[in-house]
């Protein structure tokens, strides 16, 4: 569960937005929750500071969701947040912790150079969809739990019978 108190950012995956059904089941739980929304073309590196920039203002304790590339983007301003004492919860939902976990050589290239190694965590919640069809669930576990076996109590990691989308996400709710 989020915090009560605590202003919920959204970052979609690739082609998402503010319309999708994970961002508006996530408003209809926290109906102040805001999507932060990024497109294909966009220069990333902009973006990221863009965002960390407006959440410094924030005053409330911040919880960052991030799904997929999404996922990747918001451990990068998390990061950019902690290291300035600004408190941040993060959630994951089936996050792109590295490019080589993903099954097929289709991401757009020019992508690649605002992804970063998702190497530490700190105030993480990851859902991994074990039957993910885009990133190998079974990588994407092991990382965590090896960070987690090293680092204990750092990152707690919810595995669940779901695909890349969470298709099933509303069931997942609850344990947001």
């Amino acid at each position: 569960m989020i915090d009560e108190g605590n202003k919920v950012f959204y970052i979609h995956g690739l082609y998402g937005s503010r319309s999708s059904r994970k961002y508006n089941l996530i408003k209809e739980k926290y109906p102040t929750a805001i999507c932060l929304e990024w497109k294909f073309n966009d220069n990333l590196t902009h973006f990221i500071e863009n965002t960390f920039h407006m959440l410094e203002m924030v005053q409330e304790p911040i919880t960052l969701i991030g799904s997929s590339e999404g996922g990747n983007f918001a451990w990068q301003i998390q990061h950019m947040l902690l290291e300035v004492g600004i408190s941040c919860d993060l959630i994951l939902i089936n996050p792109l912790v590295e490019i080589m976990y993903k099954y097929e050589d289709n991401f757009p290239k020019h992508l690649l150079q605002y992804l970063k190694p998702m190497n530490h965590f700190i105030r993480t919640k990851v859902i991994i969809g074990l039957q993910d069809e885009v990133l190998n669930a079974n990588q994407t576990r092991a990382h965590f739990e090896m960070y987690d076996f090293n680092h204990p109590g750092n990152v707690e990691i919810i595995l669940v019978k779901d695909d890349h989308r969470i298709s099933k996400f509303s069931e997942v709710m609850p344990m947001i």
